[in-house]
C-alpha cells in the first residue's frame, strides 16, 4: 500500500471533516451524519460508496460472524485503490482488524473515531486514524452531542 495514498487519503477527508458541524444529535445521528459526510466528500472525488460491506470469507469475528465495513469506497475507473472507512465511537479492536484486513486486500483504510476520549490503542501502520473530537452534555437523561468546526485531527 503506498503510503503516500493513504496518508493523502486522510488528509483529505480531515480537511472535509474541518467544515463540518452539527449541534444537539443522538449517538445513533451521529454515526449517520459522518456517514452521509463521508459519502458526499467521496462522491465529490468521483467515488461511489457502498455501506456494510461484507468482508471476504474467512474474515470473521471470533465469534463467527462475518465482518462488515461501514463504507467501502471505490472508484468507477478502477484506476485507484478503494477506500475503506470505519466509524466508532469507542475504541473497537474489531473495526482496526476490518480495516488491517481491508488494508492487506489492497484498500486504504481509514478509521474515523469520533470522541474526546484519546485513542489508547495501537493504530498499525497500514490505517490512517481521523480523530473527531466530538463534545457532549446531558439533555433530559440522554446524552446530546456537537462538534465544531475544525476539530478533527
Amino acid at each position: 500500500m503506498p503510503e503516500a495514498g493513504l496518508d493523502a487519503a486522510a488528509d483529505s477527508l480531515r480537511s472535509w471533516l474541518n467544515s463540518e458541524q452539527f449541534t444537539d444529535l443522538s449517538a445513533v445521528e451521529v454515526t449517520k451524519f459522518f456517514t452521509d459526510s463521508v459519502t458526499r466528500w467521496a462522491s465529490g472525488l468521483g467515488y461511489e460508496a457502498q455501506r456494510e460491506v461484507r468482508l471476504p470469507d474467512g474474515i470473521c469475528r471470533s465469534d463467527g460472524r462475518h465482518g462488515r465495513l461501514d463504507l467501502q469506497l471505490r472508484h468507477p475507473a478502477g484506476k485507484v485503490q478503494p477506500i475503506s472507512v470505519e466509524i466508532d465511537r469507542g475504541s473497537k479492536l474489531w473495526s482496526l482488524e476490518k480495516l488491517t484486513h481491508a488494508a492487506e486486500l489492497g484498500d486504504l483504510a481509514l478509521w474515523l473515531r469520533w470522541s474526546r476520549k484519546p485513542v489508547r490503542v495501537r493504530i498499525p501502520p497500514n490505517v490512517r486514524l481521523i480523530h473527531a473530537e466530538v463534545i457532549w452534555c446531558r439533555s433530559h437523561s440522554q446524552r446530546r452531542y456537537s462538534l465544531q468546526a475544525d476539530h478533527c485531527g
